[in-house]
């Protein structure tokens, strides 16, 4: 299997807390499912595929959280700009979805 490059600057934490994600016009909304995240940027597993460079904007999924017992990530913020870093296919044939890395537009104050 092909080793993934690291291309983030900081110390990635897990994160499966929920999270909402709609292009900047607010036209089409994702939910998603985080892998990680660090101060510039995150890593999340959605359904559709999203074009690299495309800037989207996310917040955390607050009712699903609670619904399902889910904690809040220690360093995830509760909405942010970012952009669309990469967009692949997930490796499992059974699964439907793609894992993006996006960069936040601001870094983490």
């Amino acid at each position: 299997m092909e080793e993934q490059i690291k291309q983030r600057r900081s110390e990635r934490y897990p994160c499966e807390s929920p999270i909402v994600c709609s292009s900047l016009n607010g036209r089409r909304v994702y939910l998603a499912r985080p892998i990680n995240l660090c101060d510039s940027g995150i890593s999340f597993i959605t359904h559709p595929f999203l074009t690299s460079g495309m800037t989207i904007f996310f917040r955390a999924n607050i009712h699903t959280q609670k619904r399902i017992a889910a904690r809040p990530c220690r360093t995830m913020r509760g909405a942010v700009l970012a952009q669309v870093r990469g967009c692949r296919p997930l490796g499992d044939k059974n699964s439907v979805g793609y894992c993006v890395g996006a960069e936040y537009v601001e870094p983490c104050p």
